[in-house]
């Protein structure tokens, strides 16, 4: 009997032994791709983690815009002369950088920006355990993780996830809205799960109009299910957050200051910037001054060009674009000594991502899952009815979780149907293909981004006395680095009061707290420099990457004061200062 004892002891104490083990090996199994999307987002974060956000392009307006919230000063945009009340974009994300300013005491870019990296970083791991999330409702672990890879991977993803730009925490908001709206565990508890999705997508729309096509997403797979009461409730909520949008572009476009600007030019259609997107989106584009009144055929014909467009933009959607797959191959032909493929044959993988990313989101509306083709199906109708098709990239990146999923879902199908087939050269064939065409894809995007972070990584922010100081941003180059110079020199040459002239007009603003305005869109160079002259303008940066006849030739009273690295700083001869009387 002691024995018996003995031995059920040992067994029990075995067990309890053996059970922290199985406990571990199971949390393994169950959240193993977890960690390795985590382990890829910090490996793609924490080079980079340090100093603050980029504030370039865009990413300028949304920090003034939210200086001017955190300030009391309303939604304007105080690095112009008069600070002129927004439009253009939807507050959201200045009201993420105004929470960061009024939590911190400081509206300083040195102080707050590096919390924004530190928050942006936050958002981006969010994102990829978000998406994984989302794919592993369509796929096995395996090929989840293999989606999220091709989605975080993305040097379009890396690039905008550096900037103080809405396309991470818009993605974000469309990823979690998708979640929430297919979590069986809300299906029983629908007020929730209204809710919850009534809050992202509301959230998608005040950080990118863009976000419409969530509203359209949530309202249409409701009518595809045939839920009349629950589609009437989706639209009613939808137009809430539209009309209060509208409500306060009706009310600024109707106001006296913005029919009496301060300078003439400030809401042209093309100060994209100072205007609401339905004056700089016309049918004949934002260049042109008649673009509300050109002709339905031209808006047509703009549509059909950027359809077409799309065949190429979405297999580089979830790879990369033309240019580094063209790198791949020359440097697999310097490392082989010979020539492998010709360049045009490149287009083919391409082509074929994007042939897969449409069976994709045939496939899950094969499968009644509608919600993301919804999704995918508007954001295009959106993309082409712009006039940007350079900034398709940037538009897409978005969808890329979405249009990732889609090409995995493609793979994975396409090769269960290959093995269903009696076994041949060609099913093997097909496989053999599919297999390496992801694989191939992977090694673009690997060696893009070690491109990115070895090459395309340098240090910005001039500094006179000092050079160029930390943060490093992606893709500075010659062009940046004139135009930091530029703007450090006028910095220290003009009058506080001194009204400067530049394409970058809102970081010029934040590197030197003076007042910027971006040059006229004109075609007759007399009428430029009357335009420039009324506002007053005392000195205008002209990069490398455009030109400025107005100013640069034939004009007497403007003269070459400084060249930076092919940036140009004309000067205004009217006062030693510059100013203009």
């Amino acid at each position: 009997m002691n024995e018996i004892v003995d031995t059920s002891a040992a067994v029990t104490q075995s067990s309890a032994v053996a059970q922290p083990g199985s406990r571990v090996r199971r949390a393994i199994r169950r959240y193993w791709g977890e960690g390795v999307i985590i382990a890829l987002a910090l490996a793609l974060w924490l080079p980079r983690l340090s100093g603050p956000i980029d504030l370039r392009w865009d990413a300028g307006v949304y920090y003034v815009l939210g200086t001017s919230l955190a300030t009391g000063h309303g939604y304007r945009i105080l690095s112009e002369p008069g600070s002129p009340e927004a439009l253009q974009y939807p507050p959201l994300l200045p009201a993420f950088v105004a929470l960061h300013q009024r939590v911190l005491g400081s509206t300083d870019p040195a102080v707050v920006g590096p919390w924004l990296r530190s928050s942006f970083a936050a958002l981006f791991l969010g994102y990829a355990l978000a998406t994984l999330a989302v794919a592993r409702r369509y796929l096995r672990a395996g090929f989840a993780v293999l989606a999220v890879t091709l989605s975080l991977l993305q040097i379009t993803t890396l690039f905008l996830s550096d900037l103080l730009f809405t396309e991470v925490p818009f993605a974000l908001c469309s990823v979690l809205f998708v979640l929430v709206a297919l979590d069986d565990r809300l299906a029983s508890r629908s007020s929730v799960r209204e809710t919850l999705s009534f809050v992202l997508v509301t959230a998608g729309f005040f950080l990118r109009t863009a976000g419409v096509a969530l509203f359209c997403a949530w309202v249409l797979e409701s009518l595809l299910r045939r839920q009349w009461g629950l589609t009437l409730m989706r639209v009613v909520l939808c137009a809430i957050p539209i009309l209060v949008w509208q409500v306060h572009i009706i009310r600024v476009r109707g106001s006296y200051e913005y029919s009496h600007p301060t300078y003439e030019y400030q809401r042209a259609p093309y100060q994209f910037y100072n205007v609401s997107y339905a004056e700089s989106v016309g049918p004949a584009g934002s260049a042109h001054a008649d673009s509300l009144h050109a002709r339905g055929g031209a808006l047509a014909l703009r549509l059909s060009k950027n359809i077409c467009l799309l065949g190429k933009r979405l297999g580089e959607a979830v790879s990369d674009s033309e240019g580094y797959w063209h790198q791949l191959l020359w440097q697999t032909e310097d490392t082989l000594g010979r020539r492998l493929v010709p360049p045009k044959l490149l287009l083919v993988p391409i082509m074929a991502l994007s042939a897969l990313v449409i069976a994709g989101m045939g496939m899950l509306l094969y499968k009644r899952a509608w919600l993301i083709p919804i999704i995918v199906a508007s954001s295009l109708g959106l993309i082409c009815a712009t006039p940007w098709p350079d900034q398709f990239q940037r538009y897409l990146m978005p969808l890329s979780p979405f249009l990732a999923i889609g090409v995995v879902v493609a793979v994975y199908e396409a090769c269960l149907f290959l093995r269903r087939l009696p076994p041949s050269q060609a099913s093997r064939f097909g496989q053999v293909c599919l297999g390496g065409l992801l694989l191939l894809t992977l090694v673009v995007q690997l060696q893009a981004v070690v491109d990115l972070f070895v090459r395309q990584r340098e240090g910005a922010t001039f500094v006179a006395g000092r050079g160029y100081v930390v943060p490093q941003y992606f893709f500075v180059g010659p062009l940046w680095r004139g135009w930091e110079q530029a703007a450090a020199w006028i910095g220290d040459h003009a009058a506080a009061d001194a009204i400067t002239a530049t394409a970058y007009c809102h970081a010029f603003y934040l590197r030197t707290g003076r007042l910027a305005v971006s040059p006229p869109v004109e075609s007759k160079p007399a009428r430029t420099r009357e335009l420039l002259e009324g506002v007053p303008v005392s000195y205008v940066i002209v990069d490398r990457g455009y030109s400025l006849p107005g100013i640069e030739h034939n004009a007497p009273r403007w003269f070459l004061a400084q060249s930076f690295e092919g940036t140009r700083v004309y000067k205004h001869r009217a006062s030693p200062n510059g100013a203009v009387p």
